[in-house]
């Protein structure tokens, strides 16, 4: 600003200001956003652990119970079901879940049911079988396609479309930490 006069000067400080509040006004909404969401995502997790272990101490003090979920069978394919986020710009929380996802891949033969917009474009840049491509928008799945999700891979793995289910997703550690984890089904 060589040169400038004082009325460019305090245009230019007063254009710096205003970009400030809007800044300040953006942090304070995405804090706001983040705390909701962490605190739905705790109030959440006594839930799903609570179930996953009644499921497990079903499974396991059952004898004489049959399903046909039950079976072990022999995995000559596998079904990945794959939950990222909708847009980049998230630091490694996208890439983290790919990045475990690609030793799953040489593994052998896969479909992968891919939940958020990053997921959809990772699996088709590298040319996986996608069950569908329906979910495209994490933010938007709700209960009624959760049941679709449920449904379908049920469907595929009592017709012997594949052997296996895993889950991979981001495990919520603390607001700096989410590490990528993969349950088998």
């Amino acid at each position: 600003m060589a040169g400038a006069s004082m009325k460019d000067i305090k245009l230019r400080i007063k254009s710096v200001e205003s970009t400030m509040q809007i800044t300040k006004a953006m942090e304070l909404v995405a804090s706001s956003k983040l705390r909701k969401a962490k605190e739905r995502q705790e109030r959440c997790r006594p839930y799903f652990t609570g179930l996953k272990q009644t499921l497990e101490s079903i499974e396991t003090a059952t004898h004489d119970f049959s399903s046909p979920y039950q079976q072990h069978r022999e995995v000559k394919k596998r079904c990945l079901i794959v939950i990222a986020g909708d847009r980049g710009l998230a630091g490694g929380y996208n890439s983290n879940v790919f990045k475990s996802v690609l030793p799953l891949l040489r593994e052998g033969p896969v479909c992968v049911l891919p939940i958020g917009k990053r997921t959809v474009e990772f699996f088709a840049r590298n040319d996986v079988e996608m069950l569908t491509t329906e979910f495209a928008e994490a933010a938007s799945v709700s209960v009624a396609d959760c049941f679709t999700i449920s449904n379908l891979v049920t469907q595929g793995y009592l017709s012997g479309q594949y052997d296996e289910v895993s889950v991979v997703y981001t495990r919520f550690v603390s607001m700096l930490t989410q590490t990528p984890a993969q349950d088998s089904l």
